[in-house]
């Protein structure tokens, strides 16, 4: 593509999306850096503000990552763009992404749209105080053609819905993505043309990251037996578009969410940020609206950002079957009784994990059957038969419970039954074993003992009691 071309693609897509300012978002990478450089010769044509903004994570080699911030800010110089620079702390964002659960790349990205939005409102402000007329300010991405491909193939894999397939839209909010329309071959000519350098991240070449992977090893493949592969996945990805649209309109008009005066005052006092829906409502619509309306709910009760990824959508399913009636999703929990449907966050008095002093403290009270994490363990309560036996599962014992129902760290006195044989805590030589207890003592622990699954009964209730089963399933301690 001739350089004009390249620069005139930019152009139109800003007539179409003005702004008093642009906030140009560059890693010192060909796509940014081809971006930057077009923006600043449009700028010369047509009458907008443009600044840049760079954000070093602090996840890289010291002096690469200076390397990039040095590069971003002389091609500013060169350019006469006013350039930002914002550094992050090493290891604040690794330390973000174990605690969300997320890969480190995942939260990079949540820092970096943390850095962009706050300088766009600090730019903002800085108009209304100089006293000028206050225009909005446009945060612009470097996004491709080949981003957008890769990105749908990689929630394909990962099994996302219509949202997660459509079409990476051109504008959403204040981000704007002026390259969406071309391709890495179009922005690697530009730069070739106008003999501008670029910087290479060397983590685009780790194949631990999905994204590398796909396009290192996948798209190689595609290309050499199915070279018209791009051509379906956007036409895929565009379908999609028009689906996900249809679900999230059907979603908003027939399931509405009411805030705190519907739940009730248990429920409010325990959970201050909480949405309802009428459970009859809910479960008239067909499986896939009551899956994009309780996403809607998640959306607005927690800011995306700080959804972990743990709030999959097969957990999301599940519940929607009806068959569950609480699901705790780390940030949130979903209960179900026989007017509502809630969504609630977490606190103190939620039949939630509850922290203590120690760290190694904690307990968990379970009210009713459902789905409960606890020390990143996945726990499931629920009836089921007595001796029952799944191709999936191991029943590693079945007890009569009263609910409800306590987990909490063994104590040095507690003991079960294995194999004949009274064991404590101490003898199953466990890293982390669990004890079940109800309204009468111990009832069960969960754990391991020698690479034994251990789920055993301490003693049975009477026959009226709740009757739950302890199953290892994939990994995760089901009880």
């Amino acid at each position: 593509m001739h350089s004009g071309n390249f620069e005139n693609t930019i152009a139109a897509v800003l007539e179409h999306y003005p702004a008093g300012m642009y906030l140009a978002a560059v890693s010192g990478g060909a796509d940014s850096t081809a971006m930057l450089a077009a923006l600043a010769a449009v700028r010369n044509r047509k009458s907008f503000d443009l600044r840049c903004i760079h954000i070093e994570h602090g996840i890289r080699p010291a002096a690469e990552s200076r390397g990039d911030a040095a590069f971003v800010r002389s091609l500013c110089e060169k350019l006469h763009v006013p350039c930002r620079i914002i550094s992050i702390a090493p290891g604040k964002i690794a330390a973000a992404a174990q605690k969300r659960g997320i890969g480190i790349e995942a939260a990079a990205r949540l820092y970096r749209r943390r850095a962009w939005f706050r300088e766009a409102v600090r730019l903002e402000a800085q108009q209304i105080e100089a006293e000028s007329c206050a225009m909005p300010v446009r945060v612009l991405t470097a996004h491709t053609a080949d981003d957008m491909l890769e990105t749908v193939l990689m929630r394909f894999l990962r099994g996302s819905g219509p949202s997660g397939l459509a079409t990476m839209p051109v504008s959403r909010g204040r981000i704007l993505r002026p390259l969406i329309a071309l391709n890495r071959r179009d922005v690697l000519d530009y730069l070739n043309e106008k003999s501008i350098s670029w910087r290479e991240d060397s983590t685009n070449t780790d194949r631990q990251f999905l994204r590398n992977r796909i396009r290192h090893c996948l798209i190689p493949l595609l290309e050499e037996s199915f070279p018209q592969w791009r051509v379906g996945v956007a036409a895929l990805a565009e379908t999609q578009s028009f689906a996900a649209d249809f679900i999230q309109s059907e979603a908003a008009s027939r399931i509405q969410w009411g805030v705190g005066s519907g739940v009730d005052r248990e429920q409010q006092s325990s959970s201050p940020q909480s949405l309802y829906a009428d459970v009859k409502i809910f479960f008239a619509q067909s499986p896939i609206i009551r899956e994009e309306a309780l996403f809607q709910g998640i959306d607005k009760l927690l800011p995306s950002a700080r959804i972990s990824r743990t709030i999959k959508r097969k957990n999301i399913r599940r519940f929607c079957e009806g068959n569950i009636t609480a699901m705790d999703l780390g940030p949130l929990r979903l209960t179900k009784d026989s007017r509502q449907i809630i969504i609630s966050t977490p606190t103190a008095h939620c039949s939630l994990l509850t922290a203590h002093s120690h760290e190694s403290g904690f307990s968990l009270l379970i009210k009713a059957p459902g789905s409960y994490n606890l020390k990143g363990i996945a726990l499931e309560v629920r009836e089921c038969p007595s001796g029952g036996n799944g191709e999936d599962v191991f029943y590693a014992g079945v007890f009569y419970a009263q609910l409800p129902l306590v987990l909490r760290p063994c104590f040095n006195d507690d003991y079960i039954e294995w194999r004949g044989k009274k064991l404590t805590p101490a003898e199953l030589k466990s890293t982390g074993v669990i004890a079940a207890v109800d309204s009468r003592g111990v009832a069960a622990f969960i754990g391991s003992a020698g690479g034994d699954a251990v789920g055993l009964l301490q003693r049975r209730e009477n026959d009226s009691a709740v009757q739950v089963a302890i199953t290892v399933n994939n990994g995760g301690i089901d009880v």
